[in-house]
């Protein structure tokens, strides 16, 4: 088995709602519309701070328990935006509802979505579930927000989400409302009515408040909930009373600070300083008020607050935990910060001491840089660093490393390594050159660095770099743990890489091996999905297919790895799309590019994520999607530009020039290869192959534009040469494309005994495994040629060949031909043109099953070749297909051919 990852951590915390505290106004009208029949499959509950949206969903929370429906709750806060992190804390959401673990049930390869999951799980339940989702404000992720759009387009009927969010979440809401599946409230929604006014200062029957002094608080609030109940908290003052008539002139936000200073002077000067020191706290226990007070009974105070009603509320059943209103805390940490700047740094300090203490490392490391303890902050982020690096939550690493100086980072070498680490797979290259910058002026740091750099220098496409660095590693034998064994994992894995490269198979299994025992002890989250990649690029390179493809389903149905480790899925997904691609496997090859088109297109590595782009490509090609390819190329290639990757842009090119020459386009192909540099981005030791150019690349590319243009001696002169070096080093996998291409080459010379053999000889290696696109992918050229060989078969003798001859029938169906090509189809008279064929439009169509290129017809009947392409636009839009193998094989059909 690969790394199995340790339990993420859960806060507990963030799963409990609001209370409900006595004297609230029960808000019938607005649940009324939330729980409308038949019901929204999303509410969204929209103001600023203050207007009790936590409030109503606490209420209608209530409701829907009463009505018997499972629910849930999640407060999310800004470290949510990893994605690690904030997939835990769903998937612990919605396990809590006692639902079935689908995860497990999920076929390998299918659902792996974390909105597949939590929906199959969800669809399960056989009641209706309501979900809240408070502080939605702080998810600014465009993964995770994706996530979560994607969980509102799966979203089982039975299922309600409400979200409570101080500005409108870019979820895709403008659909959901045109179809009224959604309802969005703002803060005009939640204002309270005069009513609700009125029922609200009843409650509080010592203030003995008339109705002129409601209709001026009324006026004054606009029924805007936080501020009529700081007036209920401060109408004791008879100083507030008296002013009643004057604060007309004050703005929502100056009328709040007026009203919270009077509350604030109301209490008990013990009670005053409690709430001071204690309102820059994220979230307060005793023990922690305990120590930043010095005194011995915060709990009582806690639970006094709450009970008052003073913007302070519990975040557990036991009353542990709890945490003040923003509105409230921001006004009382603004005014100790203008009176007592020097105590509110105490405070910060004192709380980071405590929750250092107690192994909480966010919260410590947020105190610690309020307190302007940079050196601390940075001996805290190097102890958590370990467990973030090795868990994948690099987005929460890069968030609080840009908040630690760099000169406090440089004090501690194997921090900066851990920083490097995460920027590298985040592609964030500005933010890593100061960081690499400071190890190289360090003494020593080498040998300790050559794993990042190594890393580095695979993102950066620097192949020689990377395989320089870590050749001279010795990573044999070794008893690492912690971040030491992740990174020897990540060490081993570039070995196997680079064994594979240099043709050495065996030696790239043993250094994969050692990867996977170093993940296993580094308990690394991401690392094990490189060595699953790289374990089937090595098998797909000796033709093993069918072995590549069991490696890579097991390892997503092991691991999971799509949920939590997006970085690892990368390279996994897009490796395992390629190779069901190859095996003709288009409808699943599909759903996953869909499905993880994100994660693809965010990979860090050039050779791990192109082979998924391309083989999508192809699949909208075969499909007859041709607007839809040149969609996926333009996005390749704007990744090549924004990466700095010019080999990308250079395999985009050759992709170009094959699709082009496969439609007849020649002078168009040969002008876009001319302009393909020369020069290769990086010199390999001779011999060696990159797995992206095992198949195509600058020869193969070549060789095609020859065959294609006429020049076979060219064609067929390169093909001996580099036959010859693949067979010598056992790549099967290449070895099948340049004997496909040179049956193609001597078929066009006129060498058909020799173009039978290379065919025969590119069949015994590919039927094993299954490659059917290596034959396909080179259009309808290569269709008599495997015609040809199923006759030959059928008339062979040999029991042996029978195997053999079932996989050329299987290429000749996925090409769309039946199989027995001796006998001539019968026409489908239902299946007819949707308008008969001009004399011309035949002969055309003649000249296009015989392979016959454009410019080449053109020649044929003395016409231009833009009136060929006039006259095929005709032929497909009669045949009703939209490339030139469809409309061969819908004229096979009708008989036409």
């Amino acid at each position: 088995m690969d790394a199995v990852t340790p339990p993420a951590e859960v806060f507990t915390h963030k799963f409990f709602a609001p209370p409900s505290y006595p004297g609230a106004i029960h808000r019938q009208e607005l649940l009324g519309r939330l729980f409308r029949q038949p019901g929204y499959g999303v509410v969204v509950v929209q103001a600023p701070a203050g207007h009790g949206k936590s409030t109503l969903l606490q209420q209608a929370k209530t409701l829907a328990e009463q009505q018997g429906a499972l629910t849930g709750w999640l407060s999310f806060d800004e470290a949510d935006n990893d994605m690690r992190r904030f997939t835990v804390h769903m998937q612990a959401l919605v396990d809590g509802l006692g639902s079935q673990d689908a995860a497990t049930a999920a076929p390998p390869g299918t659902r792996r979505r974390l909105s597949d999951l939590l929906a199959t799980q969800l669809v399960q339940l056989d009641r209706p579930v309501r979900l809240f989702f408070d502080e939605f404000q702080m998810l600014n992720n465009r993964g995770v927000l994706t996530a979560f759009r994607d969980l509102l387009e799966r979203i089982p009927e039975n299922v309600t989400l409400f979200i409570g969010s101080r500005a409108l979440p870019e979820i895709g809401l403008a659909r959901l409302m045109v179809n009224n599946q959604a309802l969005v409230l703002r803060a005009d929604d939640l204002r309270f009515t005069h009513v609700e006014a009125q029922q609200f200062f009843s409650q509080a029957r010592d203030l003995g408040i008339n109705p002129q002094e409601l209709d001026a608080i009324y006026r004054q609030t606009e029924g805007w909930p936080a501020a009529l109940q700081l007036f209920r908290l401060s109408l004791a003052s008879p100083a507030v009373r008296r002013a009643l008539t004057g604060l007309s002139g004050y703005k929502p936000r100056e009328l709040a600070e007026y009203l919270a200073d009077n509350v604030l002077t109301l209490q008990t000067p013990r009670v005053q300083e409690f709430l001071r020191r204690s309102s820059v706290l994220t979230r307060l226990s005793a023990g922690l008020c305990d120590h930043i007070t010095g005194w011995q009974d915060s709990q009582s105070i806690l639970l006094f607050l709450e009970r008052s009603g003073l913007f302070l509320r519990s975040l557990d059943s036991d009353l542990c935990w709890f945490k003040y209103h923003t509105l409230f805390s921001s006004f009382l940490a603004e005014q100790v910060r203008s009176e007592e700047p020097e105590a509110l740094l105490e405070v910060h300090q004192r709380a980071a001491d405590w929750f250092h203490a107690h192994g909480m490392h966010e919260d410590a490391l947020h105190h610690a840089i309020a307190a302007r303890n940079y050196g601390f902050a940075t001996d805290i982020m190097n102890v958590w660093a370990d467990r973030l690096i090795a868990d994948a939550n690099l987005v929460t690493m890069e968030r609080w490393s840009d908040n630690l100086p760099l000169d406090e980072i440089a004090r501690r070498p194997d921090l900066a390594i851990k920083i490097a680490w995460a920027l590298i797979f985040l592609r964030r290259h500005h933010k890593l050159r100061p960081i690499l910058t400071t190890l190289a002026d360090l003494p020593g740091a080498g040998p300790d660095t050559d794993v990042v750099r190594s890393m580095l220098a695979l993102v950066l496409d620097d192949m020689p770099q990377a395989f320089e660095l870590v050749d001279r590693m010795d990573i044999q034998g070794q008893q690492p743990v912690g971040f030491r064994a992740f990174e020897l994992g990540a060490a081993a894995n570039v070995k196997g890489y680079r064994a594979l490269c240099a043709g050495d198979f065996d030696s790239a299994r043993e250094h994969l091996n050692l990867a996977r025992s170093y993940g296993e002890r580094g308990a690394a989250a991401f690392s094990g999905g490189y060595t699953v990649a790289v374990t089937g690029m090595n098998l797909v390179m000796q033709g093993r297919l069918g072995e590549a493809l069991a490696r890579y389903r097991s390892g997503l149905a092991e691991h999971h790895l799509d949920l939590e480790k997006p970085f690892a899925t990368a390279s996994l997904v897009s490796c395992y799309i390629s190779a069901l691609y190859e095996n003709n496997d288009l409808d699943t090859a599909e759903s996953m590019f869909t499905q993880f088109h994100d994660v693809i297109c965010d990979g860090v590595l050039l050779d791990f994520m192109v082979p998924g782009y391309i083989a999508m490509a192809r699949i909208h090609d075969a499909r007859g999607r041709s607007n839809r390819t040149e969609e996926i190329l333009a996005e390749a290639e704007q990744i090549a530009h924004t990466a700095g990757w010019p080999r990308l842009m250079r395999i985009i090119s050759w992709e170009r020039v094959r699709r082009l020459l496969l439609d007849g386009e020649i002078d168009r192909a040969q002008v876009i290869a001319s302009r393909i540099p020369r020069q290769p981005e990086f010199a390999l030791p001779e011999g060696w192959m990159i797995y992206t150019e095992a198949t195509e690349g600058d020869a193969i590319g070549a060789i095609r534009v020859a065959l294609h243009s006429g020049q076979t001696d060219v064609a067929l002169t390169q093909l001996a040469a580099e036959l010859g070096v693949a067979q010598r080093q056992g790549r099967s996998y290449r070895q099948i494309k340049l004997l496909v291409l040179d049956a193609l080459a001597q078929r066009a010379h006129g060498n058909d005994n020799h173009a039978h053999r290379s065919l025969h000889r590119a069949l015994q290696l590919a039927a094993p495994g299954g490659f059917v696109r290596l034959f396909l992918d080179e259009g309808e050229k290569i269709l008599p040629l495997l015609r040809d060989e199923h006759t030959a078969l059928a008339g062979d003798g040999n029991p042996e060949n029978g195997s053999l001859r079932a996989f050329v029938t299987r290429l000749l169906e996925a090409a769309g031909h039946h199989a027995e090509v001796n006998a001539r189809p019968h026409a489908d008279v239902g299946f007819q043109p949707l308008e008969p064929l001009t004399d011309r439009e035949r002969q055309i169509l003649v000249y296009l099953a015989n392979g016959v290129s454009n410019k080449e017809m053109a020649r044929r009947i003395f016409v231009s070749e833009n009136t060929v392409k006039f006259h095929l636009k005709n032929i497909y839009s009669k045949l009703a297909v939209a490339s030139r193998l469809q409309a061969i094989n819908a004229a096979r059909q009708m008989g036409l051919l």
